[in-house]
């Protein structure tokens, strides 16, 4: 029998995982919802679209580029190793970030 997964069994197993990569470089995770930075949703989505969308704030030395492929990775794994079947979009900003300072705003730390 296969236990039910909660969006709550996920944040906890990406927070490990985010926090095994980045240790003390890792300035904090966010859980934001769906579409935070816009003021609609994705166009022609159903509305019975749902992900769960989290922000993994790095203090430096940050380069963009070089941390897409690990916090990507990671939120891929955490998919997979549920079987989840709701999408899980990872983003990742520089503690001094405009994006850093939002997500505080609007997010739940993980």
């Amino acid at each position: 029998m296969q236990v039910p997964r909660t969006p709550a069994d996920v944040l906890v197993t990406l927070s490990r995982r985010y926090r095994e990569h980045y240790g003390d470089r890792l300035a904090g995770i966010y859980a934001v919802p769906e579409f935070p930075f816009s003021d609609e949703g994705p166009e022609g989505e159903d509305d019975d679209v749902r992900a769960i969308e989290v922000v993994v704030i790095l203090q430096g030395p940050y380069d963009h580029f070089e941390e897409t492929d690990p916090v990507a990775d990671i939120a891929m794994e955490v998919t997979e190793e549920y079987d989840w079947w709701t999408e899980i979009f990872a983003r990742h900003a520089a503690r001094d970030s405009d994006l850093a300072e939002e997500v505080e705003c609007k997010g739940i730390v993980v």
